[in-house]
């Protein structure tokens, strides 16, 4: 087990996310974002003007599928019971089930939701338009004591600026779901921050946060209205 020390809270630093994960106590975290740079889809479709268009995103280190697994295997380990993880996907890890290698009786998807940019991307037939976010929970599986907001839609619009970071979520989304299943002072984690919205939103709802990504702090300034 390493130091949790090495991982200072509530700062934009850098380090690798299984390296933070192993650090942290079982059953220590109430919330987990991951939002892995996983490049299977666009290597398999080759559009060749990649580089070109989205530069910056083109060079952000890419997680291998079999690191992706290992990751979520701490989450659920790190993870206190019914606690959820917040995984980003795109349409091909979707349809592939990749999610699906992990034992449902480690963390089980409960829910999707769809995000909108409001933006085209790449696309042979039809336009990435946003991404895909599985909600997965820890047994026991618990719904109504764990999820306080009903009012959360699963398709969510909300425009990006990619100008901030190049792998840029939604940060309004971000604040909704911090909000609707943990309670202050709880813990969020988040081993591939980029942007570090997380750690902005979970600060500004007065709650705990770890995170940590290989570009280090650099986009740390990014704030949640």
């Amino acid at each position: 087990m390493h130091d949790r020390a090495a991982f200072m809270p509530s700062i934009a630093q850098r380090g690798d996310a299984l390296d933070l994960l192993r650090s942290l106590a079982d059953g220590s975290v109430a919330l987990g974002f991951f939002d892995p740079q996983f490049r299977e889809l666009l290597s398999r479709q080759q559009y060749g003007n990649e580089g070109e268009r989205q530069n910056a995103r083109f060079l952000l280190p890419a997680m291998t599928p079999d690191y992706i697994d290992a990751a979520v295997h701490e989450f659920a380990r790190v993870l206190r019971p019914s606690g959820y993880l917040m995984r980003w996907v795109d349409k091909y890890v979707l349809c592939e089930g990749h999610h699906l290698r992990i034992p449902a009786d480690l963390l089980k998807v409960v829910d999707l939701i769809a995000t909108d940019n409001a933006r085209l991307g790449m696309g042979y037939r039809a336009r990435c338009r946003g991404d895909y976010l599985l909600v997965m929970q820890k047994p026991p599986i618990k719904a109504k004591v764990t999820w306080r907001d009903h009012a959360i839609p699963d398709r969510w619009v909300e425009k990006v600026d990619r100008r901030v970071y190049p792998h840029m979520k939604p940060i309004g989304l971000i604040e909704r779901l911090i909000a609707a299943v943990t309670e202050p002072n709880d813990l969020v984690v988040d081993p591939a921050a980029g942007s570090f919205a997380v750690m902005h939103a979970a600060r500004k709802l007065g709650r705990e946060f770890i995170g940590c990504d290989l570009a280090g702090g650099e986009a740390g300034g990014v704030s949640c209205h």
